[in-house]
């Protein structure tokens, strides 16, 4: 939602803050995650509310702007090692382009893979209208990909490889080649997330388990940064 870790990092321990400090207002009406979702997001509102919006124009106007042939020095090896990480940017920045309640619809549902229900209850809204809320995330992401984005329809104008010396200028991805195997860094996130939302899906027992907090230790030994949050301000 915010586009970056440390934001990121700064919004999930407020939250928690908070729900400590309110956990006698708990009623059980909801599971104890959908709560703390609720907390999350409302400060994820709050914070995302003070910063300019990107829209598709913007993001169409910028890739147009950043389009440059890809250097000859750089071999078919390291180009498809950028290229995976241009497209992970490139999610990134379509997400910001959704209203609000669209990101946190298409985040929570598709990317996070929580059921419609819990999606509402999240957000405030009924299930059918978060259902269209999900559904104009997908219309408006696949209308601007078949409208710009190369991979599909060869017509289109963004090609991944014409934004690879753009990035690397602007630091947006790693110069240092990618380790092999570690090309798919987005599945790669979903997963990771995915079993974050499994970690909070057992915080409806009273107590904590001595199982729970062995996974909570897990989860912070091996954190890593999720790239599809990366936020990097252009210039």
């Amino acid at each position: 939602m915010t586009g970056n870790k440390d934001d990121a990092n700064d919004i999930t321990q407020e939250t928690f803050l908070q729900a400590f400090n309110a956990l006698d207002q708990f009623n059980g009406e909801s599971q104890l995650y959908t709560w703390l979702y609720q907390i999350a997001k409302n400060n994820c509102l709050q914070f995302i509310g003070k910063k300019n919006k990107t829209t598709f124009l913007s993001l169409h106007e910028l890739v147009e702007k950043a389009s440059s042939p890809v250097s000859e020095e750089i071999s078919e090896t390291e180009k498809s090692q950028y290229i995976a990480q241009v497209k992970d940017g490139c999610l990134s920045g379509l997400l910001r382009c959704l209203s609000l309640q669209q990101r946190l619809a298409f985040i929570l549902n598709v990317l996070l893979d929580l059921p419609i229900e819990q999606v509402s209850t999240v957000i405030g809204k009924s299930e059918n209208a978060t259902r269209i809320l999900v559904h104009r995330s997908r219309q408006n992401i696949r209308k601007y990909l078949c409208c710009n984005c190369s991979l599909y329809d060869s017509n289109n104008p963004c090609h991944c490889e014409n934004l690879i010396n753009f990035s690397l200028k602007q630091g947006w991805i790693n110069s240092e080649p990618v380790i092999n195997g570690d090309l798919n860094r987005i599945e790669t996130d979903i997963r990771n997330l995915k079993s974050v939302v499994d970690l909070y899906k057992t915080l409806y027992e009273e107590t904590m388990s001595d199982a729970f907090s062995n996974q909570i230790r897990q989860l912070l030994a091996n954190n890593e940064d999720f790239s599809i949050f990366i936020d990097k301000k252009v210039k």
